[in-house]
């Protein structure tokens, strides 16, 4: 990290300088509420009677030298919302003041030979929206009764309202505004932290901001495809991008993608370190766009099968998101995007592999979930299983070798116990899934809803069908006193005895629920009846005997 400064600087001296919003950044957003704050504690500083040694301090800002600019000029990471309101109330206040050169001289760049006021402004954005056009229309008074409304414009025309107040209540006189306009630049202090890179910048930006939204990966990455898109692509760019959903998700799978293309099944890195590198995957902006679509499609609209959807709900209780990154590389390998239906398609010759992969995927992860409870016991197997896959080698054998005599042992003790942790609702739905009389379409459909997980002996002990306190501690937690059920027939079925509970049970589609319908009494034997049928059919599906 290279040398870091911050010294406080006056609005008058903030606005000496040249000043360049990133694209990365977001639009400008702040609103009249938060402008009329801004005001309240500036006028309220004034009130006090502001003597020379008196400074306000509006907060910080976080910029680095542009290299994005030939002239002399700052990139704000953090602070544009701030540093464009503030250039909003200066230009106010000088459309009334009107003959006050030093507020001209904080809105626009002077000409280095002649000093002349140039049509330059202090604040050039680059933000990918209509914010640099419109703020240059207000600055340079350019603005048309017809432009679309924003905030520039709706905090501008706030700011000149609140300073028509302000001058009929402390008097018309130009001495009382032109002390208030002093005061602004002189006694108003910033305290702009100077950063040696970007990279710095960013990083002070996250370590100290503790307000609003910090920038994610997925906004300095679409800057930067931004960039490599040709101009007259950009637009179609801006659509397609608007179209995916949750960005910085998709980029960490397609980071996945790329390193199982690229042999990669090392330690990974962060995002922004993986995208960013000089060697930038992003400058193949067409290829990294086709691909971020067809995983989009995957993820929000893609239904391959009933046992694809129900395995993949499951999978998606499961504590930790890496076990998705062989089924995306699987998809992205044998798959495709149909550009004109906007939709994934798989052939079906591919359905049997994919669905015999998320098996394999299912069983791992969940024997080394249960028996480790670790991230670390998977991520190393997942990185060499997407290389395998991309390959074409033998991925299923990567599972395998990694699943331990110690592993199986553990897991089958684990299974008759109350111990499953964070792997307990997944497991319980895959015990339901298995139900050899469940509907797998119906499942997949009844999972993909509001479901609860179910507990037959209530959470509330009762003493009842010889149940003790012991045993109700016990077994409550269980697979065999747990089942799957709808949040409407779980609400209605809480706590009540079994027998009252049955009624609810009769309405819903899950087997392993119908099947307590014929339970005459939930006693212990019943219970243990039941976890019995379960492990062994688990274990069934898990391989292991």
């Amino acid at each position: 990290m290279k040398a870091i400064t911050a010294n406080p600087e006056t609005i008058r001296e903030v606005f000496s300088k040249r000043y360049i919003i990133p694209d990365f950044q977001r639009p400008y957003s702040w609103d009249k509420e938060t402008c009329e704050k801004l005001w309240d504690d500036i006028t309220d500083f004034y009130g006090t009677g502001v003597t020379n040694d008196d400074k306000y301090f509006l907060g910080n800002i976080v910029i680095n030298p542009s290299v994005r600019n030939t002239a002399s000029a700052w990139e704000v990471v953090d602070g544009q919302q701030r540093l464009t309101t503030l250039l909003l109330l200066i230009k106010a206040l000088y459309s009334n003041a009107g003959t006050v050169r030093a507020l001209e001289k904080c809105l626009r760049i002077e000409d280095p030979l002649t000093s002349d006021l140039t049509d330059e402004i202090r604040v050039n954005s680059c933000v990918i929206s209509d914010d640099r056009e419109i703020l240059q229309a207000v600055i340079l008074d350019r603005a048309e009764d017809d432009m679309p409304e924003s905030n520039i414009i709706s905090n501008y025309r706030f700011f000149c309202g609140k300073i028509d107040e302000w001058r009929r209540y402390n008097g018309q006189a130009s001495d009382k505004l032109n002390s208030f306009i002093l005061a602004l630049l002189d006694n108003v202090v910033l305290l702009p932290i100077h950063c040696g890179s970007e990279d710095d910048a960013l990083t002070i930006f996250e370590t100290i901001n503790n307000r609003g939204m910090s920038l994610s990966d997925a906004d300095i990455f679409k800057a930067k495809l931004y960039h490599y898109t040709p101009a007259n692509e950009q637009e179609q760019f801006i659509k397609d991008w608007n179209q995916l959903e949750d960005h910085d998700e998709l980029f960490r799978i397609l980071m996945h993608i790329l390193r199982a293309k690229a042999g990669d099944a090392s330690k990974e890195t962060s995002m922004r370190s993986y995208f960013t590198k000089k060697d930038s995957h992003l400058s193949a902006y067409k290829e990294i766009m086709e691909s971020l679509k067809t995983i989009n499609a995957i993820q929000y609209g893609w239904y391959g099968s009933g046992k694809i959807d129900a395995l993949w709900h499951i999978m998606n209780t499961y504590p930790n998101y890496y076990w998705q990154f062989p089924f995306f590389v699987f998809l992205h390998k044998y798959g495709a995007y149909d550009k004109t239906a906007e939709e994934f398609t798989l052939e079906n010759k591919y359905i049997n592999k994919f669905e015999e992969l998320m098996d394999a995927t299912v069983q791992y992860f969940f024997i080394k979930g249960v028996v480790y409870n670790s991230v670390n016991a998977v991520r190393d197997t997942v990185y060499k299983v997407c290389v395998d896959i991309e390959k074409e080698k033998d991925y299923l054998q990567d599972y395998k070798a990694n699943i331990y005599k110690e592993d199986i042992k553990d897991f089958k003790d684990l299974l008759y116990t109350d111990r499953l942790k964070r792997y307990q609702r997944g497991m319980v739905l895959l015990c339901a899934y298995l139900n050899p009389k469940q509907d797998k379409g119906k499942f997949a459909e009844f999972i993909s809803g509001k479901t609860d997980i179910e507990h037959i002996l209530p959470r509330k002990w009762n003493n009842y069908d010889g149940w003790t306190d012991t045993l109700w501690s016990e077994k409550l937690n269980t697979i065999g006193n747990l089942v799957p059920l709808s949040k409407k027939l779980n609400i209605a079925a809480r706590n009540e005895f079994f027998d009252k509970k049955k009624e609810f049970y009769k309405q819903s589609e899950i087997a392993d629920v119908l099947d307590l319908i014929k339970v005459k009494e939930w006693t212990p034997e019943a219970l243990d009846k039941k976890q019995k049928e379960k492990t062994k059919r688990l274990l069934n599906y898990f391989g292991i005997k």
